[in-house]
Formats: structure tokens, C-alpha cells, sequence
């Protein structure tokens, strides 16, 4: 596994990370643990949760399978989304949803479409203050390695309540380093380096090059990015409506099927563009661990990739 500096933290982590925002909802706990193991076991040590994914459950569950292991995992939390209020009856059918999604995977649009979805809360440095209490509990440790900021709005990175709130939670010990995860590129250009968000986690996909423009401002941030799967529908739609798309990447290498290609893709163009930081992808079934790890060890060049995402963006 392939080895990035996090210059916060003075350490090195996995290029690939683990997302974790379907971990209690759509992936119960049991099958959960099973792959963070799996992950684990590859030489994954970066995972994501908040407190809003999963229903509320994934700090928790994540506690359970890193409870003997936390020296040598690394976490990233957030603050500024809660869970949605699920009634008892959507609690009661949650089994039978997971159930009917294993057997019937097509149905997972319509699934989620009825799912209720989680609420952005207003920051504030109290909030900021019990949030992290309460997601260390669920986390069973004493401390996180990033705290993030989750879709803040531009006046609450630079309000100074909210910069002095985080920068306590680090001098506590109870975070080691503070980021801002959701996409701000409009406000990352105005990020002074006096702030103390040393990481951004922002989406990033061939057809949403958030990365690239982000890093001509950014500097001294190391990126997480996540969404890549998000486009595979439309960029198998691009492609297949653009024959000489496919042609290139035909040229380069690209084999199979519509989706196999598309796929291939993506993740080779998330890890390129984010060579040097974090990228986070849903692996709960071994097979997607197994195709990204897969990709990882490709090497295609960034300006061969540049080429194909510039002819889409015709």
C-alpha cells in the first residue's frame, strides 16, 4: 500500500482511504467490522466517518473493529451535519432494506431516495465542543486525528468563535489536526495560512476537477478527496456518446466493458490527481477493495489522464 505524508500529523498514512458514510445504514454492523478488517488487513489506515453517517451508527460501529487497533489506524471526524430523525418503523425495516438491496442491488437508488437525509446544523463553539465529546465516545479513544468541519459555510471558517473552538479542541489533545471537508473551493482561495485547517476534503471526479483548481491556492493542505464513483453513470453516458473518447482510451490501455473502462478510470484519475494525499473510497464489498488496490499499483501518466478529461469537458 502506497504511503502518504500528512503533514499535520507527522506521519505517514495509506494513500487509499476508507469511507464510512454507509457504514450503519445501507451496510449493517456485522458485514461492516467484516470489511474494515478486510481493509485493514490490505494496509488501509485511513478511515472517515461522521456523525451523521450511517444513521448516527458509524462513529460507533468503527469504535467496536478499532477498540484493539487505535495506534495504528487514523480517523477523521466531523462536526456540523447530524443525522436525520428516523422514526421506529424505518429502524424496524432497515434489515429488510439491507436484505432486499443484497439480492436486488438495482434497487438502491429507490432505496435512497426514500431515506431521510441528514441535517446541516449551524457551527458554533459550543456545538463544536460537545460534538467532538460525544463522537469520542462512540469512537472509543481519547482523541481523533483530524477533526473536520463538515460543509461549512464560508463565515464560519474565518469567524473567530469557530477558530478559536477548533484550535482548543487541538491544544486539548482532543484532535490533532482541524481540515474542512465538503466543497469550498469557493473559500479555499481566501484560507489565509494562519487558519488551522491544514487538510481540505473536497469531491473530485474527471467531470468535477475540484483538485486542481483547489491546489493553485491551497498550499501546505493535504487533500482527501471522495466522490469518484458519484459520476460513473454520466461518464459512461459521455464516453459512449463520444466514440473517439473511447477510442483514447483504448490507446491507453483501458479494456472491457463501458463500465469496466469507466470505472478504471475514475479511480486511476482520483489517485493521480491526488498523488500526495488521501483519496477515500466506499469499499464495504471485497470486490471493490480488491479493483482498487488493483488500480493502485497502475501508474498512468497525469498528462495522458488531462487529455481524456479535456475532451469530455467539450
Amino acid at each position: 500500500m502506497k504511503q502518504v505524508c500528512v503533514e499535520a500529523l507527522g506521519t505517514s498514512v495509506s494513500s487509499i482511504g476508507f469511507g464510512c458514510a454507509s457504514l450503519g445504514g445501507r451496510i449493517g454492523a456485522r458485514k461492516g467490522i467484516e470489511a474494515l478488517e478486510r481493509a485493514y488487513e490490505a494496509g488501509i489506515t485511513w478511515y472517515d466517518v461522521a456523525p451523521s453517517y450511517g444513521d448516527g451508527m458509524a462513529e460507533s460501529i468503527w469504535g467496536q473493529f478499532a477498540s484493539k487497533k487505535r495506534d495504528s489506524v487514523y480517523i477523521c471526524t466531523k462536526v456540523g451535519m447530524r443525522p436525520a430523525n428516523t422514526s421506529a418503523a424505518m429502524r424496524l425495516l432497515k434489515p429488510i432494506a439491507r436484505a432486499s438491496l443484497a439480492i436486488f442491488p438495482g434497487l438502491q437508488k429507490q432505496v435512497s431516495g426514500v431515506r431521510p437525509k441528514p441535517i446541516k446544523v449551524p457551527l458554533s463553539a459550543e456545538l463544536i465542543r460537545t460534538s467532538v465529546e460525544e463522537s469520542l465516545r462512540r469512537l472509543r479513544t481519547d482523541y481523533v486525528d483530524v477533526l473536520a468541519l463538515h460543509r461549512p459555510a464560508i463565515e464560519e471558517i474565518v469567524r473567530e468563535d469557530i477558530v478559536r473552538a477548533v484550535e482548543r479542541v487541538v491544544r486539548d489533545g482532543k484532535a490533532r489536526a482541524i481540515s474542512i471537508a465538503g466543497n469550498c473551493e469557493a473559500a479555499i482561495g481566501d484560507l489565509d495560512e494562519s487558519l488551522p485547517y491544514r487538510l481540505v476534503q473536497i469531491a473530485n471526479n474527471p467531470l468535477e476537477p475540484n483538485l486542481q483548481k483547489s491546489k493553485e491556492h491551497a498550499r501546505r493542505r493535504t487533500f482527501v478527496t471522495y466522490g469518484s464513483f458519484s459520476s460513473l453513470e454520466r461518464l459512461a453516458t459521455k464516453i459512449n456518446a463520444q466514440k473517439e473518447i473511447l477510442s483514447g482510451l483504448h490507446e491507453v490501455g483501458y479494456r472491457g466493458n463501458l463500465t469496466e473502462i469507466a470505472a478504471a478510470f475514475l479511480v486511476d484519475y482520483a489517485l493521480a490527481t491526488n498523488a500526495a494525499g488521501v483519496t477515500l473510497f466506499s469499499m464495504f464489498q471485497k470486490e471493490h477493495l480488491d479493483f482498487n488496490l488493483l488500480r493502485s499499483k497502475q501508474h498512468p501518466t497525469l498528462d495522458r489522464l488531462n487529455a481524456i478529461v479535456a475532451a469530455l469537458s467539450k
